[in-house]
C-alpha cells in the first residue's frame, strides 16, 4: 500500500475546489454569484490574491469559463488566472 499517494489525493479531496475558494473569500453565499458582476472587485482581490500553483490549468480554466465565458485553453495556471483578473 502506498500510503504517500493516498495521503496527497486525500488532501486534494479535502481542499476547497478554486470556484468554492474565489465564492468563500469575496464573501459570495452561492456559486452562481460569481457569474454576475455584483462583487466584482471582490472577486479581483480574491483571485489575485490566490496563487495560481495551488490549482491545475484545467482548475483554472474551468473558472475562466465559469466566471467570465473563456472558453480559451491555457498553457498554465498563471495564463488562466491573468484571463479572469483582465476580465474583473
Amino acid at each position: 500500500m502506498r500510503t504517500g499517494n493516498n495521503r496527497e489525493k486525500n488532501d486534494r479531496d479535502d481542499r476547497a475546489g478554486l470556484l468554492e475558494r474565489i465564492a468563500a473569500e469575496s464573501g459570495c453565499m452561492y456559486l452562481s454569484d460569481l457569474r454576475g458582476f455584483i462583487y466584482r472587485e471582490r472577486f479581483r482581490v480574491a483571485v489575485s490574491q490566490i496563487p495560481a500553483s495551488d490549482y491545475p490549468v484545467e482548475e483554472w480554466q474551468d473558472a475562466a469559463y465559469y466566471m467570465v465565458g473563456s472558453e480559451e485553453r491555457f498553457k498554465t495556471a498563471e495564463e488562466a488566472k491573468q484571463r479572469i483578473l483582465a476580465s474583473l
